[in-house]
This record gives structure tokens, sequence and C-alpha cells, in this order.
């Protein structure tokens, strides 16, 4: 279905979405178009319904903070150059105060911040469970909130990401069970499937594990000469 801005596109599937009585997720193509109807649409919605609505957003992983990497690295050398050090301050004072724990909460932090790489809450560095904030833990919360959810409000690169984890072997997902899906901004489906059912590499992808590997290394303390020169080899 097409039709102009303005027309009231969102609206057309987000009241029978929410009259079904289902659990509906609406996956869009931008985390822009998220936000509108998180806390645009669906606020305006509220006020024609007497029920309150159980409406959450999920996004990746990348987009929330990690309070253990953030607790760390207050007592661990995780931090270089002044810039870093001033943005993560600025994300330490934020921390204490966000109930989402979202990036886009920030306004004040540089796009391209690089401290914020070192205290998201990336799967890869993630020990889960065994976590000690685990029960406080943005992406613990964030889960609770979908499975109390009816609608959950999602980009394609999630959707997928999730499609893909229970297509492994492992099972897994992001997702908790729903009854049905709205694709807003549809045209992108093809390039972001391709994405996660495809398979590719680059040279940005090594350099991030040699990157990584070489981060926790330090803050761990397991450096080693040995593992130097395997580094530089990667590299």
């Amino acid at each position: 279905m097409e039709a102009g801005t303005g027309t009231g596109k969102t609206l057309a599937y987000l009241v029978p979405a929410l009259l079904s009585g289902r659990r509906i997720v609406v996956s869009t193509g931008t985390k822009n178009l998220q936000e509108q109807l998180f806390f645009k649409d669906v606020p305006f919605l509220q006020q024609h319904f007497e029920r309150p609505l159980q409406v959450c957003y999920m996004k990746g992983r990348g987009n929330y903070a990690c309070r253990q990497k953030i607790y760390d690295a207050d007592k661990e050398p995780m931090l270089s150059g002044l810039e870093e050090v001033a943005d993560f301050h600025i994300i330490s004072e934020w921390e204490k105060s966000t109930e989402f724990g979202d990036r886009a909460e920030i306004k004040t932090l540089p796009e391209q911040s690089t401290a914020w790489a070192k205290v998201d809450a990336r799967r890869d560095l993630c020990t889960g469970q065994k976590c000690q904030q685990f029960e406080r833990c943005f992406i613990t919360l964030m889960h609770q909130r979908a499975a109390e959810s009816d609608i959950i409000i999602v980009n394609h690169h999630l959707f997928f990401a999730d499609l893909a984890l229970k297509e492994d072997e492992l099972g897994g997902g992001i997702l908790p069970e729903y009854h049905a899906v709205v694709f807003d901004e549809a045209h992108e489906l093809e390039d972001v499937a391709g994405q996660y059912f495809g398979v590719g590499i680059s040279s940005y992808r090594f350099e991030e594990l040699r990157r990584d590997i070489s981060f926790i290394a330090r803050a761990k303390n397991f450096g080693r000469p040995e593992l130097d020169r395997a580094l530089d080899s990667l590299g």
C-alpha cells in the first residue's frame, strides 16, 4: 500500500493492530520512524483509548549501553584521549538516570564518539546471565517490556536478525512470539534481508576483530608478546 506523506498510513495500521487483541510486530526501515511511532503516534492514539496501550520499541544491542562496561571503565584503563574521557563522562552521568539506556537519548554525545563503542551492549562481549548487572541490564529490561507488549516496534535490521537467529541450529531469537508483522517502508526489505541471509566479509571486520581482542587483552591483563605478534600479523 502506498499513500502520500501525512495521509495517516501509520494510524491506519496501528489502530487495527491495537484493536486485534494480538501481539503485532511493526517493522520500519529506519530508527527515525521507530521513534516517531513510539514517541508521537502511540501517545496520540493513547488519548483515544481508555485502556493503557502496551507498546515498546526494540533496537539492536549496539544502540544500548552496558552498565557493567561503564562501571569497569571507571576502574580499568579502557579510555584513550581527552575526547573519549569527556564523552565517557557524559555517558556515565546519563546512565544514572536513563530508563531505556538508548544512545539516541544523549543529544550531547558526538555521533562518531569512539567512547560509545567501548561501553555499548554488543553481544560478542556480553557474559549474559553471569553478568553482575543482568537484572538491571538494558537488554534484559527491553526483552521484559517486549514480552508484556501488544505492539513491538522494531526496524528491518532487528527483524531479520531475529529470523536469522531462529534459523540457527541453536535456536534463540530476539523477539517474543507474535501473530503478525506490519512492514513500514517495505521497499527496503530486499536489501536488509540479503544482509542477514547472505554471507559477506570485509577488511573492516578483521580490523574490528583485531581491535576488540587487543582491547580486552589490555583491560583483563592477559596480553602476551605472542598475542601482540599474532595481532600485528592479522592487522
